[in-house]
């Protein structure tokens, strides 16, 4: 199984109404009982996670105008943004990860990686 979907099912004992939105690289995706239950009120392609397992979502930059839908049918919607960090990740790390995210390697020039990678250093040994 899935990290994430471990994490969809741990989170789905603690309040079983809610649906998770997890962030899970460019798209924001529901899975499995969310993936159906969303789309009786909004219809997102529904593709394969895992061979039993349904999933449904959209692109990042889609975020807020799905949230707004969301809200405007009653649906209790909860954003994961990190679903695959442990508890435990220091601020400092939550930060860098969240800079790596940030960079398109699609659309990024070899000097801009570089100059990305010295950044993510230095913020890596501050103090």
């Amino acid at each position: 199984m899935s990290r994430i979907y471990d994490k969809y099912l741990e989170l789905k004992k603690k309040d079983h109404e809610k649906l998770y939105l997890f962030h899970c690289g460019n798209f924001y995706i529901f899975l499995d009982e969310d993936a159906e239950q969303v789309n009786n009120y909004v219809v997102l392609k529904r593709t394969k996670f895992t061979r039993d397992i349904m999933k449904c979502g959209f692109p990042i930059g889609s975020k807020d105008e799905y949230l707004k839908v969301f809200h405007n049918q009653n649906l209790n919607v909860e954003v994961i943004e990190n679903p695959l960090l442990p508890e435990d990740v220091s601020e400092r790390e939550r930060m860098i990860l969240d800079q790596l995210k940030k960079i398109h390697v699609e659309e990024i020039t070899p000097l801009e990686a570089l100059s990305k990678l010295k950044e993510l250093q230095e913020m890596c040994y501050e103090s």
